[in-house]
């Protein structure tokens, strides 16, 4: 009844590729679709970020116009 033959080995032997080849490929398409993510948020052209030396507020770089609006600050437009 529950003897080994050679069908048995064989079709358990295919059972078990299946499913190693199903995982192997669900892990590829998932590090595709990671990279893809990564990709796409790189594209999304981030700001980048300077602090205010005076009062320590983070600004988009390049700005000349102090957050806080202090009179020490070396970013308040003139």
């Amino acid at each position: 009844m529950f003897g080994l033959s050679l069908s048995k080995l064989l079709v358990l032997a295919l059972i078990i590729a299946a499913v190693w080849y199903g995982f192997k490929w669900l892990n590829r398409s998932k590090a595709k679709d990671e990279g893809s993510k990564q990709a796409n948020r790189a594209a999304d052209g981030g700001t980048d970020l300077a602090a205010c030396p005076a009062c320590g507020t983070y600004v988009a770089a390049g700005v000349a116009k102090c957050p806080e609006n202090r009179d020490d600050c070396p970013m308040r437009a003139a």
